[in-house]
């Protein structure tokens, strides 16, 4: 303790004293203990740090590879017949992937649905942020992540596909950070998708293309429709994927909600017709068709189905439920599915992924094999492939085999 001293002036205790300096002695010392850090660690584990940094940081860059496989590619300009479909061209004047589309990243909407059977009402055709969603069918639709001038598209050196045209390659040039989107059901993203907008064209016969896509009426079947002669507005960020008349375009998911669960029942379908001329001069229609919106896979939800309920008086049962979790009835009962860590594969169903991790950022690859196909359900195309004479023009290859175990030393090197 500190030891209080009272000093009185000499001045004050008679008349003839007078003021004089007074010394006291002071001690000075101090007790020393030792300081225990309990939260100090003297080691690191460096895979824990980096797999923590990994799980906590959900930026991606995304990148990959494109074989364009179609007899679009490479199209002459101005086609006329369908001879020319046949007949790839080498020269700058062509259509290729380069200049036939359009690129946008796109995502599941936060919101606007289409229920398709067990609707919520029969005045509401799409679910709002205060309906109640329950399981079913719905038309899910899209948001805009990245737009053209956030995509680069370029050749692979000398890189050629099976059948010798160039292979692409592609990136985009801005990170995504994926914790800040949910879908309309409140699931975290899990996929991006690429979507490949076509351009449409007029051919050498001064005719235009047409382009249509897939919706699906109350009953859930697939119907066509027309797109407008320009069909697809420049999209923005966040816009819905949607032609210029205000027409969504999405596809069609069942939702399991007791079970945290969504599968795709129908992909989305775009069909573009081309008027061409066939062997007898006359003009016909053939029709093409791809899917517009290629998954990037992202991450996996796990195959375990995780509950709880919110009356539980466990505090690791109520801690272990995520932000995302579902309530599926009034007692308080939610379901979720847990993220698998980058790295890990389950092991009864083998999915998982495990992307380089640098920068914070997630490296996601994806090579994609992007292909547009006959439609072999039109009449007017199946009838003119199926008139195709592949021997017309053919060449009998003679080969003369002495003996039958000749056969025997076909793989082997010549003069063995």
């Amino acid at each position: 303790m500190d030891r209080l001293v009272e000093i009185l002036l000499g001045s004050q205790k008679n008349s003839k004293s007078i003021n004089v300096d007074n010394y006291e002695r002071i001690e000075l010392f101090n007790n020393v203990s030792e300081l225990t850090e309990y939260d100090v660690f003297d080691r690191v584990n460096a895979t824990e740090v980096f797999d923590n940094e990994r799980e906590n940081n959900a930026n991606y860059r995304i990148y990959g590879r494109i074989e364009y496989m179609s007899m679009l590619n490479n199209l002459k300009i101005g086609y006329t017949s369908f001879s020319d479909f046949y007949k790839p061209q080498t020269s700058s004047n062509r259509y290729n992937i380069l200049n036939s589309f359009q690129f946008y990243l796109v995502r599941p909407a936060s919101s606007g649905y289409t229920k398709i059977t067990g609707s919520l009402s029969s005045s509401s055709s799409s679910t709002t942020a205060t309906e109640t969603v329950e399981s079913g069918d719905y038309i899910r639709y899209f948001q805009v992540v990245a737009t053209p001038n956030d995509f680069e598209l370029y050749p692979v050196g000398f890189s050629n596909n099976v059948y010798g045209e160039q292979t692409y390659a592609f990136n985009f040039n801005r990170d995504f950070d994926v914790n800040q989107y949910f879908d309309r059901f409140g699931f975290p993203l899990t996929e991006l998708f690429l979507f490949p907008c076509y351009i449409k064209r007029i051919n050498g016969n001064n005719v235009t293309e047409v382009m249509s896509g897939t919706t699906w009426d109350v009953n859930g079947n697939a119907i066509k429709f027309l797109f407008p002669s320009v069909p697809v507005i420049l999209l923005n960020h966040n816009d819905y994927v949607q032609i210029s008349t205000g027409t969504r375009i999405g596809d069609l998911i069942t939702y399991d909600k007791e079970n945290f669960q969504q599968t795709q029942k129908s992909e989305q379908t775009f069909y573009i017709m081309t008027e061409c001329k066939n062997d007898s001069n006359v003009s016909t229609n053939v029709i093409w068709k791809y899917n517009p919106f290629i998954p990037l896979r992202l991450r996996y939800f796990a195959n375990e189905l995780n509950t709880v309920n919110s009356g539980s008086t466990s505090y690791d049962d109520l801690m272990s439920k995520p932000e995302y979790a579902t309530l599926i009835d009034n007692d308080g009962n939610y379901v979720w599915r847990d993220i698998l860590p980058q790295g890990y594969k389950d092991p009864f169903t083998g999915i998982g992924v495990d992307y380089p991790f640098m920068n914070k950022r997630r490296y996601l690859f994806s090579p994609i094999v992007f292909s547009i196909i006959p439609d072999l359900n039109d009449n007017n195309t199946k009838e003119i492939f199926s008139n195709i004479w592949f021997s017309r023009f053919s060449t009998n290859l003679n080969i003369n085999m002495k003996t039958n175990d000749d056969l025997k030393n076909a793989g082997k090197p010549c003069g063995g």
